[in-house]
């Protein structure tokens, strides 16, 4: 069985930005906007291209969920007979140690009724995945250059799902799960929780106990 850590950590290896803009049909570039979620989709697509290609060397199989939306999780990969979980997230560098929180998908919906068909247009649930991991994507981020030097990518870390969550919600009102803003911690696994059985059993609670949220659009 692959050592899905050190596998993925080794395709996305040199992993740069070198994004020079929008290149239109007659030649001219335009300058990537200063919006955090254009360089997250552009992040994503990066990170996905390389694991594509890792995947068809590997004999796995990847399928992108492009026509999900924003919807969970970012892809399917077959390994060795099981289905994982693969989802692509990016934290900014606040200072020093400190990263942006991620948003590790919902604590409603599909989390919280495990076992119903709510993903990939109501296919699939998410007990079907045996593992759930997260390719977090730590950079720095300078929105008043030039595209080419807009994003500098510090590192990709890559774990299971409950091994880079925290115990806050991750954006205010909505009903997302948050991540660790240490980049110490990612690099070395040190996570809030013993398993993930501890994980779900600690965000499915933390939803009982915040029903505002929990009355949110689930998805």
């Amino acid at each position: 069985m692959l050592d899905m850590r050190s596998e993925l950590e080794g395709a996305l290896t040199g992993t740069v930005w070198d994004i020079e803009g929008v290149l239109h049909a007659g030649g001219a570039v335009t300058r990537i906007p200063a919006e955090s979620r254009v360089v997250t989709e552009i992040l994503q697509s990066l990170v996905l291209e390389k694991i594509d290609s890792w995947a068809g060397r590997t004999g796995c199989e990847l399928a992108v969920n492009e026509s999900s939306g924003r919807g969970y999780p970012d892809a399917d990969l077959w390994l060795d007979g099981r289905l994982l979980a693969i989802e692509v997230k990016s934290a900014r560098v606040i200072k020093g140690d400190r990263i942006s929180t991620m948003t590790l998908g919902t604590y409603n919906g599909y989390f919280l009724e495990p076992d119903s068909k709510k993903l990939c247009r109501g296919t699939r649930c998410y007990n079907d995945y045996a593992e759930h991991w997260i390719i977090a994507v730590v950079y720095e981020w300078r929105p008043h250059e030039a595209s080419s030097n807009m994003v500098d990518i510090k590192d990709i870390c890559v774990g299971q799902k409950w091994q880079f969550a925290g115990r806050l919600s991750g954006s205010g009102d909505t009903a997302n799960i948050g991540g660790i803003t240490s980049l110490k911690r990612l690099q070395s696994h040190e996570p809030e929780f013993t398993d993930n059985e501890d994980f779900e059993g600690y965000w499915r609670s933390y939803s009982k106990r915040h029903p505002r949220r929990g009355r949110m659009r689930r998805q």
